[in-house]
């Protein structure tokens, strides 16, 4: 068993119990803030929220760029170019918050009292709930250093420990609204401002333990150039995502109202937990893929690259088998009031997590040899094309579900156009990813979805307790059809996880 194997499953083993816990958090408290703000507030939230939201990448912007410099100079064993990056890190992330907030601030407010679909009597309510929410974001911004350091020095424990506090907060604040004398929803952004301040003072005082984390001022103009060069590229992809999934939000405001809006966030918290199986096993990577691009050999980090893409498509299929031929009774028992259409947008989130699962590994491919000008190109072009798309067919008087199935269009698009890029820009051989990722990947989403409607013809129920027995089945089905795919790599790493497991009970 090699060690890097073994630290790979050890960092995989802590990110998937930091999920678990996760999971069972946003649980209760998605079920506990629909029960408690109401449809109406609770779509306010949402869209008020993604005004927000789609500018977050302006905080996630420089975290993978930072990590990735970490990680390289770490391979090269600089101690002065890791304290370098990180000095960057910080100047830059100072002038990002400040600029978040002016450009933020003014344009989402405009778009709030313009051209949201708000009732009148709510728009105070929901201004105050934008400018709570520029303050939460504006402090987490200055933990994206923070956070590279922990990952890049792969401390998944203190990683997983500060998420999951992250989240006990938040369920916190929720069980505290009906208590308070204050407007409930008002309240809960109230609240949520201390959060992100609690994990940055965390972070402060942790990371001082690193000798990386010593802000020098005489910082290399080299390291200047080289972190805004792919952060700058990096947030052309990562505003074009954010307009993409948040303006579709905007998008069933418009055309639909905030029914819609409540439906579309139920069904993106099912996608974000689904898609911590894959995440989970991509953060725990991530260092050493990095650390491998020091060494310049392609050919090699190609083939890591598709083994990870293996493991995030099998992991991110997982919950789908579960979930989608009993979507709607399991939202039935999440859920105290289900929202219109949010088990349909569930469903086709769900299978649009399956095929994003191949992007991420292409991603860190061209991050870890820092071109990603052309990837950014290529994925921001087909992105901002099919946000023209979603429009177009609202406006057109399409259903409301149908801008859900052109995401899934986009997205298969998108892996087709940086599988192309990535042969051209590295020279590599495009029938290893073939034989290696492609055709055991259709292999065995074919005989997953073979499971999956035997279930859905044969199976129907709208009994609680057989939904779940029955869910459980095809879950362990799938597990025995994805393990029967796996190369010697992949079953190596799986008896190393289920060794540690054993190990630790």
């Amino acid at each position: 068993m090699s060690q890097t194997t073994n630290r790979i499953a050890a960092n995989t083993i802590i990110m998937y119990i930091r999920m678990l816990f996760l999971m069972c958090i946003t649980f209760f408290t998605s079920r506990l803030l629909l029960k408690t703000l109401g449809v109406e507030d609770f779509g306010i939230q949402s869209v008020v929220g993604s005004v927000a939201a789609t500018f977050v990448s302006l905080k996630t912007l420089f975290s993978e760029s930072v990590q990735r410099f970490l990680n390289f100079e770490k391979g090269k064993n600089s101690l002065d170019g890791q304290r370098a990056v990180f000095s960057v890190s910080i100047v830059i992330h100072i002038l990002l918050a400040f600029s978040f907030v002016v450009v933020v601030g003014f344009a989402g407010h405009w778009l709030i009292e313009h051209k949201l679909s708000i009732p009148s009597e709510k728009m105070g309510t929901a201004l105050f709930v934008f400018y709570m929410s520029i303050i939460s974001i504006f402090i987490s911004i200055f933990s994206v250093p923070y956070d590279a350091v922990i990952i890049a020095n792969e401390k998944m424990g203190v990683y997983a420990i500060i998420t999951i506090i992250d989240g006990i907060l938040k369920l916190i604040a929720v069980l505290l609204l009906p208590i308070l004398p204050f407007e409930m929803l008002r309240s809960y952004v109230v609240l949520l401002i201390a959060i992100p301040a609690f994990t940055l003072s965390y972070q402060l005082i942790y990371c001082r333990r690193f000798e990386e984390c010593r802000f020098i001022k005489d910082i290399s103009k080299k390291y200047v150039k080289e972190i805004f060069s792919l952060s700058g590229w990096n947030f052309m992809g990562n505003i074009s995502f954010s307009l993409v999934h948040e303006g579709v939000n905007m998008l069933l405001n418009m055309f639909g109202g905030l029914v819609f809006n409540a439906s579309r966030t139920v069904a993106y918290q099912v996608r974000i937990m689904t898609g911590h199986l894959s995440n989970n096993t991509l953060i725990a990577v991530r260092p050493q893929i990095m650390q491998q691009a020091a060494s310049e050999d392609k050919e090699k980090l190609f083939g890591n690259i598709c083994a990870i893409s293996r493991i995030s498509f099998f992991t991110s299929l997982f919950p789908v088998i579960v979930l989608f031929p009993y979507t709607g009774q399991i939202l039935d028992i999440w859920l105290v009031d289900v929202p219109e259409y949010a088990a349909l947008f569930t469903r086709l989130l769900l299978i649009c997590v399956v095929v994003r699962s191949l992007h991420e590994p292409f991603n860190m491919l061209y991050m870890a040899f820092g071109r990603i000008k052309r990837m950014m190109l290529v994925e921001t072009g087909i992105m901002l094309f099919y946000l023209l798309v979603y429009y177009l067919s609202l406006k057109g008087g399409l259903s409301i579900w149908v801008p859900f199935v052109e995401m899934i269009i986009m997205e298969f698009t998108i892996i087709i156009g940086l599988y192309f890029n990535a042969l051209s820009e590295f020279k590599l051989d495009g029938t290893v990813y073939y034989k290696k990722v492609l055709m055991p990947l259709l292999s065995c989403c074919f005989y997953s979805s073979v499971i999956c409607t035997l279930f859905m013809a044969f199976l129907k129920t709208n009994n609680p307790f057989l939904s779940v027995v029955y869910s459980i089945l095809t879950g362990a089905l799938y597990c025995v059809v994805a393990y029967l795919h796996f190369d010697n790599r992949e079953k190596e790493l799986v008896t190393t996880l289920l060794q540690r497991f054993i190990h630790k009970k």
